[in-house]
């Protein structure tokens, strides 16, 4: 696992008070990189995920995540923001390399919910190819 620090603060938004949004059409891809939650981490206010590399390639992704509830069958943006700075950085993980990180989001209210990351393969060539997976869990 490489650890890249770009050296730049930005200011994103998370959720706040869980009012939901708009409907949304993320694609999430169905690959060989995994989300998956340790047990026993999973809180209304934070959990460890586990970034599984089941690929064949190098992947990257960043501190950046969305989060989303589900709403008569569908996934819809949380509307309400906060603004967090964070370090601009991407990890680089190698194939079937696997890496822990912690979400912190705002108090979650009882709903089904998923995570989405943003994912890059790292081709030896050079080139990026964009992927989002995501993981579903519920707040009761």
């Amino acid at each position: 696992m490489i650890l890249f620090r770009i050296g730049l603060i930005l200011s994103i938004h998370r959720c706040d008070n869980n009012r939901v949004g708009k409907k949304t059409d993320v694609q999430i891809s169905k690959s060989d990189v995994s989300l998956t939650i340790k047990e026993g981490t999973l809180t209304k206010t934070n959990v460890t995920l586990i970034v599984n590399n089941n690929s064949d390639k190098k992947i990257q992704y960043g501190d950046f995540f969305e989060i989303e509830i589900k709403k008569h069958g569908e996934w819809h943006k949380i509307d309400s923001y906060i603004t967090q700075w964070f370090n601009l950085y991407a990890v680089i993980l190698d194939a079937g390399e696997s890496r822990e990180i912690v979400q912190e989001y705002d108090k979650l209210k009882r709903g089904k919910y998923r995570i989405i990351k943003d994912m890059e393969y790292i081709y030896e060539n050079g080139k990026h190819e964009s992927f989002n997976v995501a993981i579903e869990f519920t707040i009761k």
